[in-house]
């Protein structure tokens, strides 16, 4: 993905990235949330090579600095930020078409959410502020 040999510019290439691999992220989120740790790091990593390259930045640069620079650049968020915005807009998403079962489910998980233990984190665990602050509003 070189602008290089392509003679493409970064926001070309931005988009291009954000449709081809961006979108399998988009698209994959029910399987994404139940990932470990270390494979959303290899998610990232594979991020953070394609921004050094379509931003032309050297292979030893920081991923603080890449993370910063895809941001500002590129729009882009970091693998696990995106996962998270991704849950917190579907289950606002269920949460505001009024669905009964989701909304039970909602209000046993509030009722047992600061008194447990969580070893598996879900998508509502990642959304829990979002959920009480719809609850709330409803």
């Amino acid at each position: 993905m070189s602008n290089k040999k392509w003679g493409l510019n970064q926001n070309t290439l931005g988009n291009l990235y954000k449709s081809l691999v961006g979108s399998i992220l988009d698209y994959s989120l029910p399987r994404l949330n139940s990932f470990s740790e270390k494979n959303i790091k290899k998610l990232q990593a594979i991020q953070n090579t394609a921004v050094r390259s379509i931003l032309k930045l050297k292979y030893d640069t920081p991923s603080n600095i890449v993370h910063h620079e895809d941001f500002n650049k590129l729009k882009l968020l970091t693998v696990s930020n995106r996962l998270f915005e991704l849950s917190e807009r579907y289950v606002g998403t269920e949460l505001s078409h009024s669905i009964p079962l989701v909304e039970r489910l909602v209000k046993e998980y509030k009722e047992g959410f600061e008194s447990r233990h969580i070893e598996y984190p879900t998508p509502l665990c990642n959304c829990y502020l979002t959920i009480s602050y719809i609850v709330q509003v409803q």
